[in-house]
This record gives C-alpha cells, sequence and structure tokens, in this order.
C-alpha cells in the first residue's frame, strides 16, 4: 500500500503555553487529538498503560491520538502544547504507518518555533495562561470549527508547523507497515473509506482476496485482534472525533458510523470506552 502521508487530513486545534500554579493533573483520559508538547521547566508525569515517562525541560513529547492516559503536573510546569486532529479519510494516518516516539530531544530552533507560532496564531491559545483552567475553555467543535474557517495559507503554514515538530519524531520513528501484510493494509483502508458501512465478513474477505478463516489469521498476526473487532474500533474512534468536534446528536453520530440502533451504539462505545457517548462529551468536550 503507498504512504500517502503528504495527504494526511489534519486540523491544528490548539497551540500556546501555559504554566501550572499548583499540582494539577487528568486521569482516564482517551482523546481524538494528537498532544504535543514542549516542556520548558519544571516536572510532571504521563502515565501510560505500563509506562511512566517524566516530563522534562528540553524535551519534546507526543500523545497519540486515541492513547490512552493520565498526567500529573508540579506546580511550576511550564509547557508549550499543539493538539491536532487527524480525520478518517481516503488517506493513510500518521499512526497507521509508524511507531514514535514518546520523547524527544529538543533544541533552541524548536522553541522559536512554538513562540513564532503562539505569536502568529494566538486565536489558538486556550485562553488562560493558567494551565488549570483548561476545563474552561471553549469546545473543541469551535475550534474545529475556526479552524475550517481559516484561509487556505493559514492551514498552510500551520501544517507546516505540524511537519516541523513531527520530524523530530519522525528521525526516531518506526515503520509499522513494512511488517504488516499488504492485505489487511488494504481491509484497514477500505474501513476508513466505508466508515459509514454496514460491515460484512465476506465483503472484507473479498476486498483482501483470501478467505474469511485466513484474513482473520492475518489480522490476529498484526493487531491481535478479528477483522470485525479492527472495523469496531475504527468506527468508535471516528465517533469519539464526531462526539467532541461537532455538535452532532448521538443518533447522528451513531448513523454515521453505519449503526442504526442507538442503544447498541451506546452501550458498544461504552464497552469499548468506558464512559456513555454523552458522558464522554462532557467529560473531554475542554
Amino acid at each position: 500500500m503507498k504512504s500517502r502521508l503528504e495527504l494526511v487530513n489534519i486540523s491544528v486545534l490548539n497551540v500556546g503555553c501555559a504554566k501550572t500554579q499548583h499540582k494539577w493533573g487528568g486521569t482516564d483520559i482517551s482523546s481524538p487529538f494528537a498532544r504535543l508538547y514542549f516542556v520548558t521547566a519544571g516536572k510532571a508525569t504521563l502515565h501510560f498503560n505500563n509506562l511512566d515517562i517524566e516530563l522534562k525541560p528540553g524535551y519534546m513529547y507526543l500523545v497519540p491520538s486515541f492513547m490512552p492516559h493520565s498526567y500529573v503536573c508540579d506546580p511550576g510546569f511550564e509547557f508549550y502544547y499543539m493538539f491536532v486532529y487527524e480525520r478518517y479519510g481516503d488517506s493513510t494516518g500518521f499512526f497507521d504507518i509508524y511507531r514514535f516516539p514518546y520523547e524527544v530531544k529538543a533544541n533552541e530552533a524548536a522553541e522559536l518555533l512554538f513562540r513564532n507560532y503562539c505569536n502568529l496564531y494566538p486565536q489558538l491559545s486556550l485562553p488562560y495562561a493558567s494551565a488549570e483552567d483548561f476545563n474552561n475553555h471553549p469546545a473543541y467543535r469551535d475550534y474545529a470549527t475556526r479552524y475550517k474557517a481559516m484561509e487556505r495559507y493559514e492551514k498552510m503554514q500551520l501544517q507546516g508547523f505540524v511537519w516541523i515538530v513531527a520530524s523530530y519524531f519522525m528521525k526516531h520513528a518506526e515503520k509499522l507497515t513494512d511488517n504488516t501484510d499488504e492485505r489487511v493494509l488494504k481491509v484497514c483502508s477500505y474501513l476508513k473509506e466505508h466508515i459509514g458501512d454496514k460491515v460484512v465478513l465476506d465483503e472484507l474477505s473479498d476486498v483482501a482476496c483470501v478467505t474469511k478463516s485466513h484474513l482473520g489469521r492475518l489480522f490476529r498476526s498484526a493487531f491481535d485482534m478479528s477483522p470485525i473487532q479492527y472495523a469496531i474500533r475504527c468506527k468508535i474512534q471516528y465517533a469519539q472525533g464526531l462526539l467532541l468536534t461537532t455538535d452532532m446528536s448521538v443518533r447522528t453520530v451513531a448513523e454515521k458510523i453505519g449503526i442504526d440502533d442507538v442503544s447498541y451504539f451506546i452501550r458498544l462505545f461504552k464497552k469499548t470506552i468506558g464512559f456513555t457517548p454523552l458522558d464522554y462529551r462532557e467529560r473531554l468536550k475542554y
């Protein structure tokens, strides 16, 4: 499958800087946004499932989209931030192609870049200097709407910023697709292109040109899950993005991912994420 990173469909929701006044943290976060941080002072800790990372000045950190995590920040923790939303489409996504490191060493050029973009786009900064006040900023859907309304040259500038910062992580990234069967990647692409369709295993096996049982073995080898489980994960991830970046009703979101029974969608979403769609929207809308 051909990688088309240049066509990745991304929106830069937020760029800014903040400083904690008191001990501050968040738990059980699973967001459709990738989060990039440049630490300039103080200490904080990112908690992933089986890994704790101490955040240090002079380093940049990446939390991939949909990565469950928690964090704790000490008073006086200073950092730049950038939140990036990668929408589903017909292109191959960042995290479908590469496994990025969580931490990379930064330099003065990277810090100047963050500072410059904070000055260029103050409207993308969370409107509070204190990190503790993040929970009071406008909903992410407001920032998504703001980004869509930008001029083309502004989007080009912001996407250029993403590429430059991502290049620091790309230098140390591990390519995943080299070790993944081409037939699996073809089905993955098909599922994202047809996110609103019903999932039919016969169709997926036709896309891969293999039997259903063989397709199951390929997916278990690549992702440790069945093709249907992978399809459900794709649908739920897409729903997460819609819940946080639009004001669509839960029923409409369910229909967008090809589920007519809204009660079933709510149960499936809660089983996968741990919250109902409305609880998730309320909990992570800021």
